[in-house]
């Protein structure tokens, strides 16, 4: 069997690219929930996918196929096309904010005298493009990606560590379960990582090792996640809730910057850089889902599609795009779980009837 992934291009898949949407709006809508207790919330979300993808391991260890073909010999064509389906309505709305948040942030800090929706239009040719290619991108993309993040979050790291109070987040539980429990439900949208790991079942050959080599890439990808709330709130405290772009706020206080100018800028544009990859993630599964569900042969219409519906959302309902956000974070979370979480956490359920599906064959 050909495989189009490495476990080490999975790990360093995870560490890469799974924590950078998460570094934009998303703290300051923890904070706005759950105040100093943020981090819970998150905690919270980042358990849940842990879970899920220690479940899906589970599939990738015994499963002698791809995800598609486990559906197909279990739950019959149908079904597997009607789960298909909820996954590319999965991924669009998946794509919607960190896309939209993207956006904000280069016409509002980049382009600051003249704004543009054209300035972001490029990305979407760079989506186009990666959506045209097969599986094993990613992995490549990954074993030169994982750089950046690491390099870009040091550079932050370093600059802010020294202005943040950490003793902000202190007592811990004091906003209330019921306001911890809305910071993980109205951030969920940003999680849910789990799913991309059931995707690559059957796409990389399952070793020794390699159940711990992925737990460990994950709980290295939280630790960035959690490190980063962490001197987020330590720094803003009260106000976190007002600073819509978190990572490039936390660093620009320091005397270092006071001195030597925005030397930040270094960490904020490899940030940048790989997240240009990470928001494209949705939009590329969307087409693949695409290509199942309509038996679409020439790869470039599919991505065109689901590049398409997201310019179409981007333009036409900018002016909407605080409903939109409210919207998706009010009721959005149920279906996000379903398809993020629980869909995949049963994946090994599946192979369970494959292989017994395999042996009638035989």
């Amino acid at each position: 069997m050909q495989y189009q992934l490495k476990t080490r291009q999975i790990c360093l898949f995870l560490i890469a690219l799974t924590p950078i949407s998460k570094l934009f709006i998303m703290p300051s809508v923890l904070a706005s929930n759950a105040e100093q207790d943020l981090w819970i919330s998150a905690l919270i979300n980042l358990a849940l996918d842990f879970l899920t993808v220690f479940f899906v391991l589970f599939a990738c260890k015994r499963a002698n196929t791809t995800l598609l073909n486990l559906l197909e010999n279990s739950l019959g064509k149908t079904a597997t096309k009607i789960i298909v389906s909820l996954c590319f309505v999965y991924f669009t709305i998946k794509a919607i904010l960190p896309i939209s948040e993207q956006k904000d942030y280069l016409e509002m800090t980049l382009y600051t005298l003249k704004p543009t929706v054209f300035y972001f239009l490029p990305f979407f040719i760079s989506a186009f493009y990666l959506c045209t290619k097969r599986l094993k991108v990613l992995g490549r993309c990954a074993d030169v990606l994982w750089l950046f993040t690491l390099i870009g979050f040091a550079v932050l790291l370093s600059l802010s560590i020294s202005g943040a109070d950490f003793s902000a987040i202190l007592p811990v539980g004091a906003s209330g379960y019921k306001a911890i429990f809305n910071g993980s439900y109205a951030s969920k949208i940003w999680f849910g990582d789990g799913i991309y790991l059931a995707i690559f079942i059957g796409q990389f050959n399952y070793e020794k090792h390699s159940g711990k080599k992925i737990l460990l890439s994950y709980l290295i990808s939280a630790l960035i996640t959690l490190l980063f709330i962490f001197i987020f709130y330590g720094t803003f405290t009260s106000i976190a809730h007002r600073q819509r772009f978190a990572f490039t706020e936390i660093s620009k206080y320091t005397t270092v910057i006071n001195n030597l100018g925005r030397f930040d800028y270094i960490g904020i544009i490899m940030i940048l850089f790989v997240n240009v990859f990470a928001i494209s993630l949705p939009v590329y599964f969307s087409a693949k889902a695409l290509n199942y569900l309509f038996c679409i042969k020439k790869e470039w219409i599919s991505s065109l599609i689901a590049v398409a519906m997201q310019v179409f959302i981007l333009i036409v309902f900018s002016e909407y795009y605080a409903s939109i956000e409210k919207l998706l974070m009010n009721y959005a979370p149920p279906f996000l779980f379903l398809v993020g979480n629980l869909l995949p956490a049963l994946t090994p359920l599946l192979t369970l009837k494959e292989n017994k599906y395999a042996h009638t064959q035989s």
